[in-house]
């Protein structure tokens, strides 16, 4: 069945870190659009007191009944954390995963979720998981560090012992301040898309210090989730798009009954 070409000729701005971009440009270009591929984030390991502290509390991990990933990322850096140290893998606590893709990633380690939220934000998933933990059980969050502390709070909060394990760092990679100031002045982006909070504070930094703002006036902005949505409001912009359900698959789905409405308001 021939795609639906609801893009076609729109350059699109994509932020994502570009090994985790090329599947997403490519879904762009199967809808006629044009993937501009500007690369506002990098992962790599944690920084060497975090990745010692991590590693710390990867050797106490059979004294923890739960272990959170709330990102692939997480899961891939805390793998390779284990790898280094021989942590056998049969020996990890439960694990409970946010989102699909979380999931997947965990899958590909022969390892199951035994807790997954129903909606894949942080403030669904206390609440629900919040239902399964015991009182005396203990938690270990693996993350970024970047990455919000509400879960840790919240079960703080309720008197759960939990303890967080920074593995993996988010930074702009080289370059990409001139990369951005450089396509925004040569190209004329329609739409921008961004799928993290992290993202859209770079973004807006870049642009805001190069002023750059007038790039942006009447072009769709797009973003996946609520805490991306809400820092980007909160950031000064419109956003035009931001689906229900937080993947790439359902976010295009909406960009294309965007397009839609606005052919017939036209």
């Amino acid at each position: 069945m021939a795609q639906s070409m609801f893009l076609k000729g729109k350059r699109v701005l994509v932020t994502r870190e570009e090994s985790q971009a090329q599947s997403l440009c490519a879904m762009i270009s199967e809808h006629g659009g044009v993937p501009v591929l500007v690369p506002l984030l990098s992962f790599q390991r944690s920084s060497l007191d975090e990745w010692k502290n991590a590693g710390e509390k990867a050797r106490r991990i059979q004294t923890f009944d739960w272990l959170i990933f709330t990102s692939k990322n997480g899961i891939h850096y805390f793998m390779e954390l284990a790898k280094e140290m021989d942590l056998p893998l049969n020996r990890l606590p439960k694990i409970a995963v946010i989102g699909k893709k979380t999931e997947m990633e965990l899958d590909k380690h022969g390892l199951q979720a035994a807790f997954i939220p129903k909606t894949y934000v942080a403030e669904a998933f206390l609440p629900e998981f919040l239902e399964v933990i015991h009182k005396d059980e203990t938690v270990l969050i693996a993350k970024g560090d970047l990455a919000r502390d509400y879960i840790y709070k919240g079960l703080c909060a309720r008197h759960i012992q939990a303890e967080e394990a920074i593995v993996y760092s988010n930074k702009p990679p080289e370059g990409a301040d001139a990369c951005l100031i450089n396509t925004l002045k040569e190209q004329a982006i329609d739409l921008f898309l961004f799928t993290s909070p992290s993202a859209v504070e770079t973004f807006m930094r870049i642009v805001c210090e190069a002023g750059l703002q007038e790039k942006m006036q009447g072009k769709a902005v797009v973003t996946i989730g609520p805490v991306t949505k809400e820092r980007a409001e909160r950031l000064g912009l419109s956003v035009d798009v931001s689906p229900e359900q937080y993947t790439v698959e359902h976010m295009l789905k909406e960009i294309d009954l965007y397009y839609q409405n606005k052919e017939c308001r036209s």
